[in-house]
């Protein structure tokens, strides 16, 4: 299989690799299927809280940064405003320390300043792998470590992969609500110089073993980890009985199943119709209706 063949795989979850030390064009009377029978590997890899840009982007070959049109990276606010520039709220991302590129508003109208425009960015610029900025074991540090005061590794702070907040983020295939809804703000449009691993090394060395990436190989379903290996391994979602209201009343109480994840996508009772991104008469929520909610719920739950 040559380095830059790609698979397409449908619908799934994660970043696949396949390898092979045969060229992979099968004839179309078989379809190919004798020829997927000459790959000794496929490697799933769980990207938590990454996507295939962020990490794989710049591998050559694949659809990656460098084909992505500015309409899907220009992020927007919620009132569909193009930011200026990228808030951020890494410790080590912010302004200071780094320089003032550009200035912008926040959603409660504060001002900042940014070292960041409206675009991808490369993290490792900034935080390098040895860079001691990853928390020891038992600290929570919600918007990360500053330089110089935790371990090595080059952590950043955490992204979310909630279930609710990716369908927002995603805004219809525009993708370009990333940084409104998520905790991490412009973090979310960072990506890895992964080229820099020895993975990569090793499949550009000599003689290296031919592989594909498949670059077109998307999550089975929104959200955290647990609900996607559902369907790495049955392709369908597990059914949580007496969720439609007929062995509960819709009050978020234990007894409520109304979810088989939580917004975490760890299991859990989760009350479907409230929003995690928070009430919308709220004046910092959102403006958009509730994504799951039936306007006609059967009795005895209450209309949203």
């Amino acid at each position: 299989m040559n380095p830059r063949v790609r698979i397409v795989v449908p619908a799934a979850l994660a970043s696949l690799l396949a390898l092979t030390a045969l060229p992979a064009a099968g004839s179309e009377s078989d379809g190919g299927q004798s020829q997927l029978g000459k790959i000794n590997h496929i490697v799933v890899i769980y990207q938590e809280n990454r996507s295939f840009d962020s990490l794989y982007g710049g591998w050559e070959g694949v659809n990656g940064l460098a084909n992505a049109p500015s309409g899907k990276t220009i992020q927007l606010s919620q009132a569909g405003a193009v930011y200026s520039c990228l808030l951020q709220n890494d410790v080590n991302l912010t302004t200071p320390p780094l320089s003032r590129v550009c200035s912008g508003t926040k959603a409660n109208g504060a001002p900042f300043d940014s070292h960041f425009t409206n675009a991808p960015f490369r993290i490792d610029d900034y935080i390098k792998p040895s860079d001691t900025t990853c928390p020891a074991p038992g600290v929570f540090a919600p918007n990360g470590v500053a330089k110089g005061s935790g371990l090595p590794g080059g952590c950043t702070r955490d992204i979310v992969h909630r279930f609710y907040q990716e369908q927002y983020q995603l805004n219809g295939g525009n993708q370009n609500r990333y940084v409104t809804g998520s905790d991490a703000v412009g973090l979310t449009m960072g990506v890895l110089d992964t080229k820099a691993l020895p993975i990569y090394a090793y499949l550009h060395q000599e003689d290296h073993p031919a592989y594909a990436i498949a670059d077109n190989f998307f999550q089975g379903s929104f959200g955290g980890s647990f609900l996607n290996h559902q369907w790495l391994v049955a392709a369908n979602t597990p059914v949580w009985r007496g969720a439609d209201g007929s062995r509960a009343v819709n009050d978020g109480s234990s007894s409520d199943l109304h979810s088989v994840v939580d917004v975490n996508g760890m299991p859990n009772n989760y009350d479907l119709y409230k929003s995690p991104l928070g009430p919308n008469s709220s004046p910092t929520g959102p403006k958009d209706g509730a994504l799951t909610a039936s306007c006609t719920p059967p009795s005895p739950r209450p209309a949203t």
